[in-house]
Parts: structure tokens; sequence; C-alpha cells
């Protein structure tokens, strides 16, 4: 809408580009994670039952605020640009139709 000149083959090798930037991004965290996932503890299905039968939630007043890893804070990041570039492109659509361009 913001340009209408553009063909639809410059919208698929965008969206190639984009969906291939995402795609290592993705890869790049999964293999992160395996590097960095510890051996698994293990134990049994009662004592896990158990444990949850039991659990009670503690009261907000002793709850601390979750620390954000560096993925989400760079995935909030990129939300928050995604957002602000998106509102300014709709407020230069809107000028460019008072205008009459």
């Amino acid at each position: 809408v913001l340009f209408p000149a553009i063909s639809a083959g410059q919208i698929l090798a965008i969206m190639t580009a984009c969906g291939a930037v995402a795609a290592l991004a993705a890869g790049y965290a999964f293999a992160r994670r395996l590097r960095t996932a510890g051996p698994a503890t293990p134990a049994g299905p009662a004592s896990d039952r158990a444990a949850r039968e039991g659990w009670r939630m503690p009261p907000l007043a002793l709850l601390q605020r979750p620390v954000m890893s560096t993925g989400r804070k760079i995935g909030m990041a990129a939300l928050r640009l995604y957002l602000a570039a998106a509102m300014v492109l709709v407020i230069v659509k809107i000028v460019r139709l008072a205008l009459g361009h």
C-alpha cells in the first residue's frame, strides 16, 4: 500500500530474504540451546505427581520480577522496532494522502 509500484518479484525477494534471516536466527538459537543444556535430572513419576499436588502459589508480594534472557530482550527490541517502523510508515501514508500525492 505504501509503495504501489513495487512488483511481485520484489515482494517475493524481500520475503525470501526475511525468511532466510529468520531461519538463520532460529538455527543459531537452537544450536545455542543445545550447547548450554545440562544433563537431565532423573525423577520418578510418583515424586513428580506428589510435588505437583502439594505445590501452592507463593503470595504475589514475595515474588520477584523474572530476569529476561538475552534472546527475549532481542526479540522484544525487534518487535518494538517493527512497531515503530509500521507507525512511521502509516503516518507517511496518511500525510501523502492528505497532500494528494
